[in-house]
């Protein structure tokens, strides 16, 4: 008697739906135990390609015919079909054949993801389905629900999760296959390349929206669903219009222009918004635009975006600037609530000067403390620190992370100094030239204003090890290495 003899068959049923068709056929060689239960596993999950000498489709009819005789159970049915325009003529029937037995079977999850070309998915079937909880279509085409003339008879009721991915469909079908589920829970769209509008209203359940656009340009989204409380939207859509989201609770808009008013109007009617990331969104005509007067909101990530020019949010947890230039942004009401506090700034196409860093400060003062700061420079000038002046430091940055692979080192003493006027930090993460992180040691340890200063040396992600300036002599001048310090004030 083996171990897995103790299982019981509900146990190793979910043993085997973490592994491959081939994984769990050899791990039914354990015992009769085993078999028995992977011959009537309710998850059946199977890889078959066309024209590769692949002969699984075989074993995956000879399994769903004694699935269909035996009338077993299939809780879940998952189809990775590789296939080419030579064989798809084989290939679609057992397809075919294969759906319509797992829906006998009382299917509620299925995932058919098939690869050029787009194979004709019977969605009509499945939408007749009283079982279905779960939909996902990879490289399917599913136009054929325009054509049907008893669409208005399918109501589909028991889906909840429905996902469309490089799937052959229209507007109309959209609005059909929406009107045919209206208790989804989970709608996920991407890359649908005839979808050029969308309108989801009346869903009584909706509370997640996933929308990611490739090639084709959306004309306009409308949204109306009072339920949704997460919502994603990326990439080329002309008309953005959000209505009685009052629920709405994160939101994340990605490459995409908004209208003057947009996000006031939004933040206003949705008093539960909690999270909103913002990647490379900007005004039309460049207009700028202002996040505020938010109670709720608690998470923000700005990525790209030039276009912002206020910020007030009085409950912030956690706040993350990425950006290529150092922002002229304004951020007022700040709570003690606020903990985690980021900006990742790439400035290879800026020299770092008197002016930059002036910028800098003045945008890293709108905090007294940020958690991390992180620079990728790529030119450094020399700096004369007498035109920074000599105004007392306000802001204090825990972690400061400095890329600079590629600098004179003949700049880099007063480089040192602005960034500790500028930064004030507690610990100073360098990736650069063994000459320049010398250079570094070298100021640092001479600043009157550090009390002192101790460098180590990355052994792996979690491992270090104290250096000294005679360690750096060892080293070549040019090797990149990486060297934080800790700084005592």
């Amino acid at each position: 008697m083996t171990i897995g003899d103790n299982f019981s068959e509900s146990l190793i049923h979910k043993i085997f739906s973490y592994l491959s068709y081939e994984d769990a056929a050899n791990s039914s060689l354990l015992s009769k135990t085993w078999l028995q239960a992977w011959l009537t596993q309710p998850s059946l999950k199977f890889k078959v390609e066309y024209g590769k000498g692949n002969n699984n489709r075989k074993i995956v009819d000879k399994i769903m015919e004694r699935y269909k005789e035996e009338k077993y159970p299939i809780d879940k049915f998952e189809l990775d079909i590789t296939s080419s325009h030579y064989h798809h003529a084989l290939a679609f029937p057992r397809i075919d054949n294969w759906l319509d037995i797992a829906l006998q079977s009382g299917v509620k999850d299925v995932v058919c993801k098939v690869d050029v070309p787009s194979y004709p998915f019977p969605i009509s079937a499945f939408l007749a389905s009283k079982s279905l909880r779960e939909l996902v279509l990879t490289g399917c085409d599913i136009m054929s629900l325009s054509l049907s003339s008893d669409h208005q008879w399918m109501n589909c009721r028991s889906l909840r999760k429905l996902s469309l991915s490089n799937v052959r469909l229209d507007h109309n079908v959209l609005q059909t296959l929406v009107n045919c589920c209206p208790l989804i829970v989970d709608l996920m769209i991407e890359k649908c390349s005839l979808l050029t509008k969308i309108e989801l209203r009346n869903l009584q359940n909706i509370k997640s929206v996933i929308y990611i656009s490739s090639t084709c340009q959306i004309s306009s989204v409308e949204i109306q669903t009072p339920t949704l409380e997460h919502l994603s939207i990326s990439k080329s859509i002309i008309a953005l219009d959000i209505i009685e989201c009052q629920n709405l609770k994160s939101l994340k808009l990605s490459l995409m222009s908004i209208s003057q008013g947009f996000l006031d109007h939004l933040i206003s009617t949705s008093q539960n918004l909690e999270i909103l990331i913002l990647d490379f969104v900007y005004g039309e005509l460049h207009e700028r635009f202002n996040i505020c007067k938010s109670q709720s909101l608690k998470v923000l990530r700005i990525d790209g975006c030039k276009d912002i020019r206020e910020i007030d949010a009085s409950n912030l947890v956690s706040f993350d600037y990425v950006g290529y230039e150092i922002p002229e942004l304004k951020i007022t009401n700040v709570s003690n609530q606020l903990k985690n506090s980021q900006t990742y700034l790439s400035c290879y196409n800026d020299s770092s000067d008197e002016e930059w860093f002036c910028k800098l400060r003045k945008f890293l003062s709108n905090l007294t403390s940020w958690s991390q700061v992180s620079l990728h420079i790529g030119k450094c000038n020399d700096i004369n620190m007498k035109d920074l002046g000599l105004h007392p430091r306000v802001t204090q940055v825990l972690v400061l992370d400095i890329d600079m692979r590629y600098n004179d080192v003949r700049t880099c003493p007063n480089f040192v100094d602005a960034l500790l006027w500028s930064c004030h930090p507690k610990r100073l993460n360098l990736l650069s030239a063994v000459e320049t992180i010398t250079c570094f040691m070298d100021r640092l340890k001479n600043s009157s204003q550090l009390k002192e200063v101790k460098a180590f040396k990355f052994i792996s992600e979690n491992e270090h090890v104290e250096v000294d300036r005679e360690d750096l002599a060892m080293m070549t001048r040019t090797e990149i290495d990486r060297i934080f310090f800790l700084l005592d004030w």
